[in-house]
């Protein structure tokens, strides 16, 4: 219902001034409806603005006829030279937060001239911060004056007599020397309409989630009864909650939503406001690829710029397989023509076709950098639009409605921006970057989707125009009338002798009240709620609620998103299947990686080697742990090729050892480094690291009993296992005094014996045993690692290694042939298992601790499942 006297006003061709953007937007879409209802296929747009844009729009016609000269500060322009002011002013060191020091005298100047307040009211106080202010606000001006400016709250001085006819509405929203401008020049000051109330109602959450559940409950039930049903809903804090209420009524009154459907689809609610700029996914990824341009950067980063790049299906793929091959080969940050370098090297290993995606990056980062490093901002601008355009607004083909507008309203930024020359002088690339995402994080967007029948808001006022029912939440004793928040840097008693609301209780009472008397004529129901900060903590209501109030259950029950979703899902139906096809004889397996993975877990045999799931690579700093394994076993087969035996060890004085290992060493890091460069200052550190361990290592081999190495690092041998091959490379055969033989398997982590049992979680030593041939009576793991340099066992005899180590037990074996014979049978019946598809989810005992397909196995849900029952 609109007022009759307001339809006149507009049809009258006066201008309808707002005190806000959000009441503007409400009438505009009210009036739609109005007309739509009476039939109207074509109307008069009407003219409805929020004060401040009018003024605004006012100046700038002002300017476009030369009647005006200084042009109007923006947003940004403005935090920018209070910044400025303070940091000239030597003062900004001694805040900790001096941009908040900046946007609080921002505040204050403004607070001031909404209230009439003049500087001399300040001068004539003795505090500290009021000297300051008066301050700031002079040199604040004066650089304003230097730059042809004015700022926004200055505009309302420029018009003695309003510009076209106007008229405004009544409301406590207005700032006293706006309702003075007001109540002199409109041609008429319209009322709302009043609403009787028939029903209200008190409700007390356990909680604020069960609060925001209780309201999302009643509003939907409401809603459901009457197509035409409008509400009002005001959230006191819905700027540090907004993601909480999307949640909890995204559950009741848009669920499709949660059906990937675009997000504006028939939403039956929406929440006023908006987030900042930056946090929208195109606007963002703009951000980001200024700051990636910029210094050193981390490889998960520039992953995430690859694996985002593509504009097609098959980039991205591409990307992806790039992004693989750099896990392996990447140091762990570089500049990013550094990264773009190394990725354009391993795209021809990937595929031709994804080479234009790495060249458009490269371009897009030329366009960054072309030109000089300390340009106007109108100049970045421009390479910021051309580069933007390379990359990453190179989807726009599939963007949404709002991923639209975002950008549109970032191109609106970066324009102002550019048209800021003065202000910002010659910026460097860093400074000109920093400032557009400032100007970002300071802007909130919200997309357009119209005025929905559930209006949420966080701006506690008056609604304005009559709704079918109001839920206004936070009505607690301690929160309702609001605690007063004088305005920082203005001595309190100015505010109170010039009637600031928040500076005095008194004004804050009254103020709750007429809010109060408000909503009593707003819609004929209303929900007043609070709720116990935690549950089990209460707290009161607000002795401001209508006391004839009727109780409403607040006891519903929070849903956010994925509560709904697991609630909706349907019932599934439960299918095990554990056998996957036979293997095939084009199949390859992993090696011993097959037969182990299928001894600790048959499903992650079967998803290691015939699914091929691996675990991704991450760069790390310096040399990772397979690096450093194969940097140890590097360097051992170049110091056994030249000693071949123990005697030629016992033989050789400390400085020849140091040298042989130093040159081990350096051979072993080399070749290390053609396979990846972790980068300079790690190249001594690990070479030293690994000098040390490998003399501690000949000192445990040295007090050996006699030996001679009769292999090391062989070639590829393969052994055959239930009619499968599985690859195998030893590391290292000894021969014994007596002709005996040893197998050593070099573990550079800390070991243990783990190749024991019916399902030995490492089956190495037994695959690998099996293809010694005669005279094996020992096997082990050779222990080189910084915590301990030792031998791990299974020996047929004592003294096999050292003098003073004795036989082991052998699994009850007779001796090592029979060990071995019955480790083939256990191989045997691994393989044979790995061969018929046997994938049943049966880890022993710790293998899932060492596992990454927690996800894609789903044991949780089988465990939970199983406890259920």
């Amino acid at each position: 219902m609109l007022p009759p006297e307001l339809l006149a006003e507009l049809e009258a061709g006066s201008t309808l001034l707002a005190p806000t953007q959000e009441i503007a937007a409400a009438i505009f879409d009210a009036i739609e409806r109005h007309h739509r209802a009476a039939g109207h296929e074509v109307w008069a747009t009407p003219r409805i603005r929020d004060f401040s844009s009018w003024l605004r729009e006012q100046h700038e016609r002002r300017c476009v006829d030369g009647t005006a000269r200084l042009r109007c500060l923006q947003d940004f322009e403005e935090r920018y030279l209070w910044r400025e002011v303070l940091a000239t002013d030597g003062r900004d060191t001694e805040f900790l937060d001096p941009a908040g020091a900046a946007q609080a005298a921002r505040r204050a100047r403004a607070v001031m001239r909404a209230h009439g307040i003049p500087s001399s009211a300040l001068e004539a106080s003795a505090g500290e911060e009021a000297q300051l202010l008066v301050r700031w606000i002079d040199a604040f001006e004066r650089r304003c004056r230097d730059l042809g400016c004015v700022g926004t709250d200055e505009l309302l001085g420029e018009f003695p007599v309003a510009p076209e006819p106007i008229a405004c509405l009544e409301s406590p929203a207005w700032r006293p020397a706006a309702q003075e401008w007001l109540r002199r020049h409109a041609r008429a000051i319209v009322e709302p309409a009043r609403s009787a109330r028939t029903a209200a109602w008190t409700c007390h959450a356990a909680s604020p989630e069960r609060e925001l559940a209780a309201a999302a409950d009643w509003l939907c039930a409401r809603s459901s009864e009457r197509a035409e049903f409008r509400a009002w809903m005001l959230i006191p804090d819905l700027a540090t909650r907004r993601a909480e209420v999307i949640d909890a009524f995204d559950a009741t009154l848009a669920p499709q939503r949660l059906r990937f459907e675009p997000r504006g689809a028939d939403a039956r609610y929406a929440i006023a406001g908006g987030t900042p700029l930056a946090d929208y996914p195109q606007v963002a990824a703009a951000l980001e690829w200024l700051d990636l341009a910029r210094g050193s950067v981390a490889f998960e980063r520039f992953s995430a710029l690859l694996r985002t790049a593509g504009a097609t299906p098959a980039e991205t793929v591409q990307a992806a397989l790039i992004d693989i091959e750099l896990r392996r080969i990447a140091p762990v940050q570089m500049t990013l023509r550094a990264w773009l370098a190394l990725a354009q090297r391993c795209a021809p290993g990937v595929r031709a076709d994804s080479r234009p995606l790495i060249e458009r990056l490269f371009a897009a980062l030329d366009a960054l950098e072309e030109g000089a490093q300390a340009a106007p901002m109108s100049r970045w601008v421009a390479r910021w639009l051309r580069a933007f355009e390379m990359y990453p607004w190179t989807t726009r083909a599939v963007w949404s409605s709002g991923e639209f507008q975002s950008v549109e309203r970032f191109r609106e930024l970066l324009a102002s921006l550019a048209a800021a020359d003065a202000l910002y002088g010659t910026l460097a690339a860093g400074q000109a970057a920093a400032e557009l995402a400032r100007a970002a994080r300071d802007r909130a967007f919200q997309p357009q989707t119209g005025i929905a029948p559930i209006w949420v808001t966080g701006a506690v006022g008056d609604p304005w125009l009559c709704y079918d029912a109001l839920w206004i939440a936070g009505l607690s004793a301690d929160a309702w009338p609001p605690p007063i928040e004088p305005t920082p840097l203005i001595p309190t008693d100015v505010q109170r002798h010039y009637g600031i609301e928040n500076a005095s209780a008194a004004t804050r009472l009254q103020a709750a009240r007429d809010l109060g008397r408000r909503w009593a004529h707003r819609a004929p129901s209303a929900v007043f709620s609070f709720a116990d900060p935690v549950e089990g903590r209460p707290t009161t209501a607000s002795r401001l609620i209508d006391a004839g109030s009727a109780s409403l259950h607040g006891s519903a029950v929070p849903r956010p998103l994925w509560q709904f979703s697991w609630r909706q899902a349907p019932a599934l139906e439960h299918l095990v299947d554990s056998r996957a096809p036979v293997f095939a004889a084009a199949e390859r397996t992993r090696g011993v990686a097959t037969l182990r993975a299928q001894s600790m877990c048959a499903f992650r045999g079967f998803a290691e080697t015939r699914l091929r799931c691996e675990r991704l690579r991450r760069p790390v700093a310096g040399f990772d742990p397979s690096e450093r394994g194969r940097l140890v076993h590097a360097a051992l087969e170049h110091v056994w090729g030249e000693l071949r035996d123990s005697a030629a060890l016992c033989a050789l004085p400390p400085p020849a050892r140091a040298m042989l290992i130093d040159a081990a060493v350096e051979a072993a890091l080399q070749e290390a480094l053609a396979r990846r460069d972790p980068g300079p200052r790690w190249h001594g550190r690990e070479r030293r690291r690994t000098v040390r361990l490998l003399s501690r290592w000949l000192d445990l081999e040295a007090r050996r009993t006699p030996f001679s190495v009769e292999r090391i690092e062989q070639d590829r041998q393969f052994a055959q296992h239930a009619g499968i091959e599985f690859s195998c490379r030893i590391d290292r055969v000894d021969r014994l005094s007596d002709g005996a033989r040893l197998l050593i398997d070099y573990k550079t982590n800390t070991a243990s014996v783990d190749w024991r049992g019916e399902r030995p979680a490492n089956p190495q030593l037994p695959l690998y045993a099996g293809l010694v041939g005669d005279g094996l009576v020992a096997v082990a793991y050779g222990q080189v690692s910084a915590a301990e340099c030792r031998f791990l066992i299974e020996s047929e005899r004592d003294g096999v290694i050292l003098a003073e180590r004795r036989r082991t037990a052998l699994e009850g074996a007779a001796d090592m042939r029979a060990l071995v014979l019955l480790w083939k049978d256990r191989l045997d019946r691994l393989a044979a298992e790995f061969r018929d598809g046997r994938a049943t989810l049966d880890p022993i005992p710790g293998a899932c601790e060492s596992c990454y397909l927690h996800a894609f196995c789903r044991i949780a849900d089988r465990d939970l499942e199983a406890a259920v029952v």
